[in-house]
């Protein structure tokens, strides 16, 4: 009976390891997992994939009319993508800027390099 008692003592310590070590891989999959959400790329890629999904769910749905394509009041292929490129610019700048400085290593605050 010692023997079997053994045995599921050993079994019930495996089964105890094996769950404290699924609980630290989840808390760092959690820890890994908030991190790049905080991140500037991340937040950045979300903006841009918003707008670029609101444009093709509100800004192609008018409906076309079938008039000469070079009318005085409509904009052209060319127009439009000149106006989302103006927009969409800016975007890009922040979110290359702020990758930037979160991949630069800190400087002194002090501004003195020792």
């Amino acid at each position: 009976m010692t023997r079997r008692s053994d045995v599921i003592a050993l079994a019930e310590q495996q089964v105890i390891q094996a769950r404290t070590a699924v609980f630290a891989e989840y808390d760092a999959a959690r820890t890994r997992l908030r991190r790049r959400t905080s991140s500037p790329v991340f937040i950045g890629g979300v903006l841009l994939g918003a707008i670029a999904l609101g444009y093709l769910a509100f800004g192609r749905a008018k409906p076309r009319l079938p008039v000469c394509r070079e009318s005085p009041g409509r904009p052209s292929a060319w127009s439009r993508a000149g106006r989302t490129a103006q927009v969409l610019l800016p975007l890009l700048i922040a979110l290359n800027s702020a990758t930037k400085a979160a991949r630069a290593p800190r400087a002194d605050s002090s501004g003195t390099g020792s």
